[in-house]
């Protein structure tokens, strides 16, 4: 009878380093480069980024995020006029449940904040300033978010693109807010 000769064992350790330097080139030509990726996405981080230093806030966030540089209603109107920067204007009451989950997609999307920057920001409670009752061209339901030029005028065509009909200017959190702020932006940034 014949007896098979096994060949030698490798160590297990030698096995192990061998596997080490063959899956990084399997794999390799699998996962994109991390430069890559930054490139996809490069044209809206360009477009994010703020255009100077970050500015304060002259009122309190009333928790629709500390670190947005929210302005009062005409001090905001004011200023978007001075400085040709477009307005982002948020109102809302404090007894409203759509307005408290509308404040948690202000202080959880980093993207929202950080477009900002390119904004006057302006949110206004519409119990204590009947004034922003003017700026509901589709009804007074609560919360609206609408876009305004530098002179104060709402922009129509900037409204919620899932509601074509009623509530135009409703978002929730579920909504893209993110993608109407960058059309605002494309359309009447501050082109100084």
């Amino acid at each position: 009878m014949r007896t098979r000769t096994q060949p030698p064992r490798r160590p297990l350790f030698a096995v192990a380093m061998s596997l080490l330097t063959v899956v990084p080139l399997l794999v390799g030509g699998c996962i994109e480069p991390p430069e890559r990726e930054a490139d996809a996405d490069s044209t809206h981080a360009k477009a994010d980024a703020p255009t100077s230093a970050k500015r304060q806030a002259t009122i309190p966030a009333d928790g629709w995020n500390d670190n947005i540089a929210w302005r009062g209603f005409e001090e905001g109107l004011k200023e978007a006029k001075s400085s040709g920067m477009p307005v982002m204007m948020v109102v809302h009451t404090d007894w409203c449940g759509n307005c408290q989950k509308l404040k948690r997609t202000f202080n959880a999307d980093a993207k929202l904040e950080q477009l900002s920057e390119r904004f006057v920001m302006v949110h206004v409670n519409q119990d204590d300033n009947p004034e922003a009752t003017l700026y509901g061209p589709d009804g007074q339901y609560i919360p609206r978010v609408m876009f305004l030029d530098a002179n104060g005028n709402v922009d129509q065509g900037l409204q919620n693109p899932n509601r074509p009909s009623r509530f135009r200017y409703f978002y929730t959190p579920q909504e893209d807010l993110v993608a109407t702020m960058r059309r605002a932006l494309d359309q009447h940034g501050n082109k100084s």
